[in-house]
């Protein structure tokens, strides 16, 4: 069964995070490489910027030497994965949005195709959803209601859960882990910043667009 084009652009999109995501580390670890190799020929007063061609990072990087440059080079590669679980969230709660309205649009119950609006039902169906908080709560009010048999996708929802906590801890509270967060997949104590390895962000990330697809199977 093809795609629908709502989990085209949601796979597009996280595609191509991914993708840049790589291009930044590996410019990262190319500039730490030459910084080292040349460390002792790098004036120490002299920003790293001008040392390459980069015309869009002029006057953006002032305080960036050779040594402060190394002190937070772990912390830049940290910050290239670790934020990308904001885009996750952002993407598949996009994607879920599109598959409610495509759905809905789908039963002549719940949408009128000659006012091309949304039915009374239609509208109740949409803000049931809507107003569960977070994303699995959503999936799963959505199957609740539809009804639909999502028993391969309920598994897999401790990882969307994770996905979405770290998401708003990471944009509301500077990255730092709370007392009252809970986690399935992930272990961060109290107080800590949340830092993820590619490896743990990709472990997380395979279960959500497995969801994502096991959903669009629903209107395709």
């Amino acid at each position: 069964m093809p795609d629908s084009q709502h989990l085209k652009n949601f796979k597009a999109v996280w595609g191509d995070s991914c993708q840049s995501m790589w291009a930044e580390i590996l410019s990262i670890t190319m500039a730490e490489s030459y910084i080292i190799s040349n460390y002792s020929d790098i004036p120490a007063g002299q920003l790293i910027a001008e040392r390459f061609y980069a015309p869009e990072l002029k006057d953006r990087l002032r305080d960036l030497t050779r040594s402060t440059f190394l002190e937070r080079v772990d912390l830049y590669k940290e910050k290239v994965i670790t934020n990308r679980a904001v885009i996750l969230s952002a993407v598949f709660e996009t994607y879920f949005s599109d598959f409610l309205d495509t759905y809905i649009k789908s039963k002549p119950k719940l949408f009128d195709k000659s006012s091309d609006s949304r039915t009374d039902s239609g509208n109740k169906f949409y803000g049931t959803i809507k107003k569960e908080p977070g994303l699995s709560n959503r999936v799963l009010k959505f199957a609740e209601i539809a009804p639909a048999k999502i028993k391969s996708i309920t598994p897999l929802l401790t990882y969307l859960d994770d996905i979405y906590n770290l998401r708003n801890i990471i944009a509301h509270n500077a990255g730092l882990v709370s007392t009252t967060e809970k986690f399935s997949h992930v272990d961060f104590s109290a107080g800590s910043r949340i830092v993820l390895t590619s490896e743990k962000l990709l472990e997380l990330a395979a279960p959500v667009v497995k969801i994502a697809e096991k959903l669009d199977e629903k209107i395709t």
